[in-house]
């Protein structure tokens, strides 16, 4: 079968714009077009704006995804931030980074890591079947909402080619 149809037929365009859903369908089904904005499941995320707390640079668009789901994210730096590296998703604070992932340049990852295995375990405990994975990294990174047999679809698809296959954070 088609990785295609076997997304769609696991509800990948769920929470796509309705009003663009045939062709999302067709670009899904004939190009295994999985990275279009409209499909409500893809923000371009940025790891350095991210590890340098530069939030606003993409919590319009992951608010955008995540509102289609009832769900929503308030994201802040601590106010002992400086000593710390903290910041506050919804109230929990989290170390985005540890000063030896700062001094040895590591922190491009672990931040991305860090934010989204805490946004994860909040869907998670809203019952939200969806989890980010990561896709690219640095500047290009991306993160990416699915389901587990979506995930499983893609890295199938992807089996040969892990640049193209999304990672959990």
């Amino acid at each position: 079968m088609n990785y295609g149809t076997q997304l769609y037929d696991h509800g990948f365009l769920k929470y796509a714009d309705p009003t663009k859903l045939d062709t999302l369908k067709t670009a899904l089904i004939d190009s295994f077009d999985i990275y279009e904005d409209d499909n409500n499941k893809i923000v371009h995320i940025d790891a350095e704006e991210l590890a340098e707390c530069s939030f606003e640079f993409f919590m319009t668009d992951l608010n955008r995804i995540l509102k289609k789901r009832g769900f929503e994210l308030n994201v802040r730096t601590a106010d002992n931030y400086e000593a710390t590296c903290n910041i506050l998703i919804n109230g929990n604070s989290i170390q985005l980074y540890r000063e030896a992932e700062l001094a040895d340049h590591t922190f491009w990852e672990s931040a991305p890591s860090n934010f989204f295995k805490e946004i994860n375990r909040q869907l998670s405990a809203a019952k939200i079947s969806e989890s980010f994975y990561l896709l690219y990294g640095g500047n290009d990174l991306h993160a990416m909402l699915l389901t587990e047999s979506q995930y499983e679809i893609i890295a199938e698809k992807y089996s040969g080619n892990s640049k193209e296959c999304p990672y959990a954070p």
